[in-house]
């Protein structure tokens, strides 16, 4: 280590415990006006005049005033010539922060603060500490391990007057940045050890560095970990590696609770490491939960990072459980990561990517992710686009509500048995949808289409699961939301095996026979559906097919996409399965849509708000249709079937 003596300004090394007690300078360069190690040691009278030599002078100053006799700056005591002595000093540099008497933080862009160190208030500014809250101080990456590392810190204004010590302004440093104050203060009982890597990766995700590769670098402090430092790489690799020697030294599963919402993800990332901090802004109230079995290590292998975790299951794709959620909030609901399977032919695999389609960590239930199977998987570090894949090119509706389908590994028609040591595959079936195109297979996420013009009260839409096996009954899954004259939105949920329509086909052959117009199956069931639900004006968040053989269930809100409202809803073929009830789900910031409880278990609770022409009730609240409904079908002439859909949801 080469420190600076604060009245001779020669410098000297020393080595391991002959290094003497110092005081160390936090600062940000200023391009052209710093002085390096070259020209400190062959010092013209034409470098003194430069801003970057009165710092080190008025540095040396104060130190001296304080008793001490060295003093290290990274501008004049590091020989960047030297690659070897550049990787050792950044690799070091975080623990001579820490193991430094006093740092004193310059902020030259801070003017007079004289008013602030004497209590007074200038008559022209109110906020004494306005400009110390936008020095862009706190806007670099550097500062922020000089920010925690010292056990004292002082910070000064441009002319080197003390504006306070990082203890006393605590309170506005933690607003600034999102650090704890107690953190701050060095309280006893909080330690940086303790803090979730997410939480860490927060503070850094707004800060800048000039080279590219020190957005990694200048964190590996903060983590305690070490590695060679290449420039040239880019930031993304830089920050990948850097998370690499993270896992290889903590099983803290919040590196991974990352989000595209800050922009600052390329759209084809698919790789479960983040290639930004900034891509962590969101992301510090996440923090480790105790694993419901023993912690299993991970890696990083060719294939990507190989993990062993438990598996929630959607219709078409799946989400792996983390071992991490948010910070005292519902501390029984756990992270999850939605992924794609690498088959295009949705079969059980091992090998994933991260999806790249739902932005941030989902967070669910414990009753939905406790009972789940455990898995070794690949999730892979890099993709390649494909020929008509849909990484290549994506459109998708506009929408207001959404449903994301799970499926409970007791719905044994919908899931086939995977390969050892791999998850479940779905089995072989199309799905079809009315409206057409509002089903992602690649999200499981069904997107009802947006109010009509604004004006109606009934959004839906129908999904059909064609199993291609003839052993194998399809179905109809029916999701409604229905808008009351007073506002309120109220969900409704039906599941019905397509024997129960038996009498719409017999009514279309009837309509074919008499010349009619070609009427679609899936748009009358439709129609049909809505009419019922507007008709029984409740709210059903469960339904079950007449033998009992699918449950479905909507649960609470989940936050994958602004301004929209998604619910978690869950497929089950077991009564007693607690999914026979919504699974719980909650967005980012923790607040779960509870969603009168009592109305999930079987009441049809009447809306209070219908208009007065609405108010007559339903005489039986059956999920199934019978050939008795026929008379409930207006005949149709050869008019389009678009007319028809009209005709039948006209009360809409």
């Amino acid at each position: 280590m080469r420190l600076l003596h604060t009245t001779r300004l020669e410098l000297e090394e020393f080595h391991g415990s002959q290094i003497p007690v110092y005081a160390i300078l936090s600062h940000t360069w200023v391009d052209g006006e710093e002085i390096s190690f070259q020209e400190f040691t062959d010092l013209h009278s034409s470098k003194t005049t430069k801003s970057g030599f009165q710092k080190i002078r008025g540095a040396c100053e104060v130190a001296k005033r304080d008793g001490f006799e060295w003093i290290w700056i990274d501008t004049n005591c590091i020989d960047k010539s030297s690659s070897a002595e550049l990787t050792e000093a950044i690799n070091s540099m975080y623990n001579w922060y820490c193991d430094s008497s006093v740092c004193y933080a310059y902020l030259a862009d801070v003017g007079d603060t004289g008013c602030l160190r004497k209590g007074l208030k200038r008559k022209y500014d109110d906020d004494p500490l306005r400009l110390f809250r936008q020095s862009k101080w706190f806007r670099r990456g550097w500062t922020l391990q000089e920010l925690i590392g010292p056990r004292c810190l002082v910070f000064y204004d441009a002319s080197w007057r003390r504006i306070g010590d990082r203890a006393g302004l605590a309170d506005e440093i933690s607003a600034l940045t999102g650090i704890d104050a107690s953190l701050l203060r060095r309280e006893k009982e909080t330690s940086l050890g303790a803090v979730s890597v997410a939480k860490r990766m927060s503070w850094a995700a707004r800060r800048l560095t000039t080279r590219a590769e020190d957005v990694a670098y200048c964190l590996l402090g903060l983590f305690d970990v070490n590695m060679p430092l290449l420039y040239g790489e880019g930031s993304a690799k830089a920050f990948i590696r850097l998370q690499e020697e993270i896992i290889r030294t903590t099983n803290d599963h919040t590196v991974f609770c990352w989000s595209r919402s800050s922009g600052h993800v390329p759209e084809e990332w698919t790789s479960m490491l983040a290639p930004s901090p900034a891509a962590f802004r969101d992301a510090g109230e996440y923090v480790t939960i105790d694993a419901w079995e023993a912690p299993m290590p991970y890696s990083m292998t060719n294939l990507g990072l190989s993990i062993y975790l438990p598996v929630v299951y959607t219709l078409t794709q799946l989400f792996v459980v983390l071992d991490a959620g948010l910070l005292n909030k519902h501390p029984d609901m756990r992270a999850c990561i939605a992924m794609q399977r690498t088959n295009q032919r949705r079969s059980g695999s091992n090998i994933l990517d991260r999806s790249r389609f739902l932005e941030s960590p989902a967070i669910l239930s414990k009753d939905a992710t406790d009972t789940r199977e455990r898995y070794n998987l690949f999730i892979r570090s890099r993709h390649t686009p494909q020929p008509g894949s849909p990484y290549n090119s994506y459109g998708l509706p506009v929408f207001k509500h959404g449903i994301l389908l799970f499926v409970d590994p007791t719905a044994s028609r919908l899931l086939s048995t995977g390969k050892r040591g791999a998850p479940l595959g779905a089995v072989g079936y199309d799905i079809e949808t009315y409206p057409h195109g509002i089903f992602d297979e690649y999200t499981a996420l069904l997107r009802l289409p947006a109010f009509e013009g604004g004006s109606s009260l009934l959004t839906s839409g129908l999904l059909r699961i064609c199993f291609k096996s003839p052993q194998e009954t399809d179905f109809y899954l029916f999701f409604a939301v229905i808008t009351t004259f007073g506002g309120r939105e109220v969900w409704y949920c039906g599941v019905y095996s397509t024997e129960d329509f038996r009498f719409i086909r017999l009514a279309i052959q009837e309509n074919t026979e008499e010349g009619g117009a070609p009427i679609q199956e899936e748009e009358l069931i439709h129609s049909y559906l809505r009419s019922e639900a507007w008709e029984k004006r409740c709210k059903r968040l469960t339904a079950h097919t007449l033998d009992e053989s699918l449950f479905v269930s909507i649960g609470g809100t989940m936050a994958l996409e602004p301004g929209t409202d998604i619910r978690a809803a869950m497929l089950s073929d077991k009564s007693e399965s607690p999914y026979s009830i919504p699974v719980s789900a909650t967005d980012i910031s923790g607040i779960v849509d509870e969603t009168d409880d009592d109305d999930y278990v079987g009441s049809e609770e009447e809306i209070e708000d219908w208009d007065s022409s609405n108010e007559e009730e339903q005489e039986g609240d059956s999920d199934v249709v019978t050939d008795k409904d026929v008379s409930r079908i207006p005949r149709w002439d050869t008019q389009s079937s678009a007319e028809s859909s009209q005709a039948l949801s006209s009360a809409s």
